[in-house]
């Protein structure tokens, strides 16, 4: 898939947050959660909220994935 696919595939915030995580094929490692944690925060750097990180985590839980596993680990992209 080209890029352009890819964004269309996961809306263009999700793609933003997890580009380096997702492969060619538009698969997600399931375990996701520590990508978020590692890389974004609900803070900026003079602490106003900015809901950043949890908004990710709202857009992951509503959307709807299929999963497919693999010698690898299990891997998803939205439906």
């Amino acid at each position: 898939m080209k890029t352009k696919d890819l964004k269309e595939l996961w809306g263009e915030e999700l793609y933003n947050a997890f580009a380096d995580h997702i492969d060619k094929e538009g698969w997600l490692t399931e375990n996701w959660g520590p990508i978020l944690e590692e890389g974004f925060s609900d803070w900026d750097a003079d602490y106003n909220d900015t809901n950043e990180k949890s908004n990710l985590y709202t857009r992951m839980y509503i959307q709807d994935f299929e999963k497919k596993e693999t010698e690898h680990g299990i891997f998803i992209k939205p439906i």
